[in-house]
């Protein structure tokens, strides 16, 4: 099996059809489908269905268009980080950061980055913390800000950033505004707005329970924009990492009863084949003080 053989089968999956895969792939069409046949003796099955009429994927052929796809984005991802690092130009770098993470602390970390390093450049991408395993295995990102209830296994590298406390937010106004903490029964009593992407979620909602506490919950909401706004609305309250509070509108407490704190931290796949720009990245959030001038 070849990076070319994979190349022609996912051109015939695109066009469904043998001669115009063959001018795009500028090669003739015979050498084109003789490829594929060596492809398909190699897998021991079938990648398409010929006939007349039309070409079409076999259920096996669907399946392993998933992988290939993957193979032939690595692949290109290789190439251009040779490029990069032969012509010394730009160098990408994909980096997740978990929809439940406020953006103050890394706004100043990417702020400090970009300035020393201006030949890095960093595309952010939303990611839920399910996401996290696949997304770096597969190499689509290179590292993942993110906060998890579980540890990951030994295929991942994890350096820890810093504690962030778990607050009750609300809007101005709101009777908490006097309150120096408040309990999870003063919040129960409370409609409440639940953050369905919220890694601590389960965990929170259990322990509630546990306590004999219901919260009356109006709202469930993927998008913590929206979480955000609603609150600052007053719709109600909800239990939030503090440096997650970013609108000046929206007011928080601790909370007398829950000592919960979530650990920050950048991740990594062990295995990955680490790019000058990323080696650069990590060493710089290593070096950052993550704790410099915060206070939660």
């Amino acid at each position: 099996m070849n990076f070319n053989q994979i190349r022609y089968f996912l051109t015939v999956a695109d066009t469904l059809n043998f001669t115009s895969a063959a001018d795009i792939c500028a090669v003739s069409q015979p050498a084109l489908s003789k490829a594929i046949q060596n492809l398909e003796d190699v897998l021991g099955a079938e990648l398409f269905d010929r006939n007349a009429q039309r070409v079409e994927l076999t259920t096996f052929g669907q399946t392993m268009r998933v992988h290939f796809e993957r193979i032939d984005e690595n692949r290109r991802r290789a190439v251009n980080v040779a490029k990069i690092a032969a012509n010394r130009t730009i160098s990408p770098i994909n980096v997740g950061i978990m929809c439940t993470i406020g953006p103050t602390r890394f706004s100043l970390f990417l702020e400090r980055l970009t300035h020393d390093n201006p030949d890095i450049e960093v595309t952010l991408h939303d990611v839920t913390s399910g996401e996290i395993p696949e997304l770096l295995l597969s190499g689509s990102l290179d590292c993942v800000f993110c906060a998890r209830s579980a540890k990951l296994d030994q295929r991942f590298e994890t350096i820890g950033l810093f504690k962030e406390n778990l607050v009750v937010a609300f809007a101005q106004g709101h009777r908490f505004s006097s309150y120096t903490t408040v309990s999870l029964e003063e919040i129960a009593q409370e409609p409440y707005l639940d953050r369905l992407h919220c890694e601590f979620r389960d965990d929170f909602m259990n322990f509630t329970k546990g306590r004999g506490l219901d919260l009356k919950v109006i709202l469930r909401s993927e998008r913590e924009d929206w979480i955000l706004e609603l609150l600052q609305r007053g719709l109600g309250v909800s239990i939030i990492p503090a440096n997650s509070v970013n609108l000046q509108t929206i007011q928080h407490r601790p909370i007398s009863d829950l000592t919960s704190r979530r650990n920050l931290e950048l991740v990594m796949a062990t295995n990955a084949a680490f790019s000058p720009a990323l080696t650069t990245f990590r060493n710089a959030a290593v070096a950052f003080d993550w704790t410099d001038s915060f206070a939660n």
